[in-house]
């Protein structure tokens, strides 16, 4: 599925840090805002907060997600 990479660059961020250790969550997390504010800042949508970005690509999210998921599950039954 073609994706725009910015869009992608985000997805991506929030899957790390809904994954990631619990000592790497504040990095995860800075890292996210960063592109979250990148792409505010980009598109000109100055009164547009990060949580309503993200509840807007949350659908998109979710099929992110779950495409990451079934490419994990791929990757460790070829291991076996």
């Amino acid at each position: 599925m073609a994706r725009v990479p910015d869009l992608e660059t985000i997805l991506q961020a929030w899957f790390d840090l809904e994954t990631c250790a619990s000592e790497e969550q504040s990095a995860c997390k800075g890292r996210l805002n960063d592109f979250l504010d990148g792409a505010i800042t980009k598109a000109g949508m100055k009164s547009v907060s990060r949580r309503e970005l993200m509840m807007a690509l949350r659908d998109r999210y979710r099929e992110f997600a779950k495409a990451k998921y079934i490419e994990q599950r791929q990757r460790l039954s070829r291991l076996k």
